[in-house]
């Protein structure tokens, strides 16, 4: 599960919810502010913890999610005013993926293997 840095927890747990994540639960601190949020889609998982200092990734990724079918996450994600970073491309590596850039600036990339093995995605 990658954990991402965020700065507000719950903004970014409806940001995901509006991905088609479902916000499986939230931690508060013993202020009552939260500091972690799970969220998931499918088989995929993603923790959010609270930094006040979270600064993004710039252009390298935090994470790469395998999903069955790319197009209909990017019309889902777009339909409900999500931009996409990157259109959809078939990659030299085999997949077709996007890229999404959440709240604070962590770049997160989705994608569907167009062949996959018995391994798993990807191999």
């Amino acid at each position: 599960m990658p954990i991402l840095s965020v700065k507000d927890v719950l903004k970014s747990a409806d940001f995901f919810a509006a991905m088609g994540f479902e916000i499986a639960g939230h931690w508060n601190n013993d202020d009552g502010s939260v500091n972690f949020a799970i969220v998931h889609l499918d088989t995929v998982t993603v923790g959010l913890m609270r930094d006040l200092d979270a600064r993004g990734s710039g252009e390298n990724w935090v994470s790469y999610f395998y999903l069955n079918d790319i197009n209909a996450f990017a019309d889902h994600i777009q339909g409900n005013g999500i931009e996409l970073a990157r259109e959809i491309v078939d990659q030299v590596y085999g997949c077709r993926d996007l890229e999404v850039i959440d709240l604070d600036g962590n770049r997160m990339c989705f994608g569907q293997d167009l062949t996959p093995g018995s391994a798993g995605p990807g191999l």
